[in-house]
């Protein structure tokens, strides 16, 4: 029994062995083809990353996405049911406050966020974007997005803003955008938002 243990293990470890060369080959066959045909960007973008744009982005994020309106509403109601239930007047008073207090909160979260990254504030995002991938480059190095890794795509008035697999984002402004870039972008955001 212990050896047939031991048999079955050893057996899964070589062909676990087996599986991880055979991905190592194929990656390295894939960066080799990549280096040959070095492609050029379809289009190109920048991005001026200020506490305009963070704030832009992140009220997007909260108010659009993450629906904090109806956690707003829903406490509102609670408080006037309070209110007309106990005859209280300083729920209403209450209900009043709660989306001047919520504004005031996200307002000091949005600055303290963006001052705890300094080497953030006023940093120049350039785009480049292939038929495959999205590159960022900034003074912090270049990320490399492929379009299976981009889980949503939103678009506002302004800006589009491309969220990642593990919840990076990339912001790109509309004005900065070329008319076949933001052609891009909307065959990006159907795609992605079927």
């Amino acid at each position: 029994m212990v050896k047939l243990f031991y048999g079955l293990l050893s057996t899964r470890k070589w062909t676990n062995d087996i599986l991880d060369s055979a991905r190592k080959s194929c990656l390295k066959q894939y960066k080799k083809e990549r280096r040959k045909k070095k492609m050029e960007p379809l289009f190109q973008s920048h991005t001026e990353y200020t506490f305009n744009e963070y704030k832009k982005y992140n009220r997007f994020m909260l108010y659009k996405v993450r629906n904090v309106n109806k956690t707003i509403i829903t406490i509102e109601v609670i408080l006037l049911i309070l209110a007309f239930v106990t005859k209280n007047m300083t729920y209403v008073l209450g209900a009043l406050l709660v989306p001047i207090i919520f504004k005031v909160v996200f307002y000091a979260q949005e600055k303290r966020a963006y001052q705890k990254n300094p080497r953030l504030h006023n940093m120049m995002m350039t785009y480049r974007f292939y038929e495959d991938r999205i590159e960022q480059d900034s003074s912090l190095g270049t990320v490399v997005v492929y379009h299976y890794q981009i889980r949503d795509v939103y678009e506002t008035d302004t800006n589009y803003y491309l969220i990642t697999q593990n919840n990076g984002t990339l912001m790109i402004v509309k004005e900065n955008c070329s008319i076949d870039l933001l052609g891009y972008l909307r065959n990006l955001s159907e795609l992605k938002n079927r």
